[in-house]
Formats: C-alpha cells, structure tokens, sequence
C-alpha cells in the first residue's frame, strides 16, 4: 500500500473525515485531501503526527512494502497466538524528537538578559539603560518569532532609529537621498568645522536607506511566496 492509501485506509477505520483529521492535525481539509489521492506528502512533523494518532510506527506508514498491522482486539481479551508462532513480539515504540532551544533562541535569551541588566545599570553610568532598551526590543523577535526574526528586527531598527535620532538631531536625514547628497557636499565642500557631525549623519541615513530596500525587497517576496502557497494549498476539493 502508498502512503495515500493508508491514511485514507487508516481514518476510514477510526471513522473520522478529513475535516476531524485536518483539525487533529491542524492542517487544511484540503490537504488531508491531497494526501489520501497522492497528489501531496505530507511533511515530516506531520508525518510523526500521524503515526502516533492512528498507532502506527512511521516505517509502517511511510515504506510502500509495509502493510498495516491488524486491529488490535477488544479490550480484555488476550490475542491468540497462531499454531507454529513465536510468543507474542515486543511493541514498537515510535520515538518522538522533542524540540529544544534553539541556537538564535538562546542568543536572544542572553541579549534580554544584557539588556535588561543594562536598564538596571543606570546608577553607574546615564548612557547603559539607552543601550540597554533596543537589545530588549532586538532580543524579542529572536526569542517568540517562531518564523523571520530578523526580518522583524530589521523593520524595528529601522523604526527605532528614525524615532530616536531624526527628532533630535538636524543633521540626520531621513532617507538614502539625503544622506548621498550630504555625503556628496562632503567631498565637494572642505569645512572641516561641520563635517564629522555631519559624516555621521549621512552614514546613518545612508545604512538606514539601503536597510529599508534590502527589508522591502525580503518583505514583498515573503508576501508572494506566501500568497502561492495558499493559492496552492487551498483549492477545492475535487469531487
């Protein structure tokens, strides 16, 4: 038997339709549906899911030589073992990875904690608490974004620097053009008594600018991507 045919073979004996499947599974019924005439695979989480709801080992469910194992019998009443057979075998457990940490989690973990130790630091020096609420705000994404953290730390810097130094200082400007153009007066103007302040500014205007196209670039192909997906995930099912 294929894989389709044996999550159909295996919800029809445990009496459940798709939509009862896709909700234990949360998936689309679509998908279920896709599944159960091949025309889709199930991913590998999925997969596990599948084998511990309907008691099965997942080389029983995914290997085509493999056929499913017999309804177990009621409850109270021992299988009878046939003539000639070995003593009953022992179960298979279906081992389950569990989820740790990880590697991006922890480093956001430790930023909160640096930055939250700065924000309590503010005896010593006025300078460490205004480090110390961007790492909080940088950290977070990294720790409950389950997917794109950095593109959602991106975004928040960009933000957080036109609230923090365009309502402050002059000098900053607000855009990729601004900055090119001080950056161009710069080169072309030799004042030395304005130019530091304002080589600062342009550099953050200029870093800010091309962060903002990199961001929109991976922000609307993110959109499209997702957009297919679900124009691919969700048609209706064929009669």
């Amino acid at each position: 038997m294929t894989l389709s045919e044996k999550i159909a073979a295996l919800r029809a004996e445990r009496k459940l339709s798709q939509g009862d499947l896709a909700e234990k599974l949360d998936v689309s019924r679509q998908s279920v549906s896709k599944w159960e005439t091949g025309q889709a695979v199930p991913e590998l989480d999925k997969i596990i899911k599948l084998a511990d709801l309907f008691g099965v080992t997942v080389d029983e469910l995914v290997r085509e030589d493999e056929t499913l194992p017999p309804d177990p019998p009621p409850s109270g009443s021992a299988p009878e073992p046939e003539p000639g057979s070995s003593p009953a075998a022992e179960p298979k457990i279906v081992y389950v990875e569990r989820k740790g940490l990880t590697p991006l989690q922890k480093f956001g973990i430790v930023a909160l904690v640096i930055g939250i130790l700065m924000l309590f630091c503010g005896a010593v020096s006025m300078y460490i608490p205004i480090f110390g609420i961007p790492m909080v705000l940088l950290s977070l994404p990294l720790i409950l974004a389950k997917k794109h953290p950095f593109l959602i730390d991106g975004w928040l810097l960009c933000l957080g620097s036109c609230v923090v130094l365009n309502p402050h200082t002059s000098i900053t400007p607000w855009g990729l053009r601004g900055g090119l153009h001080i950056l161009y007066l710069l080169l072309t103007v030799k004042d030395v008594d304005w130019a530091p302040s304002y080589l600062f500014g342009a550099s953050i205007a200029i870093v800010r600018g091309v962060l903002f196209l990199v961001l929109v670039f991976f922000t609307a192909r993110l959109f499209f991507r997702t957009r297919a997906a679900r124009k691919q995930s969700s048609p209706e099912e064929p009669v």
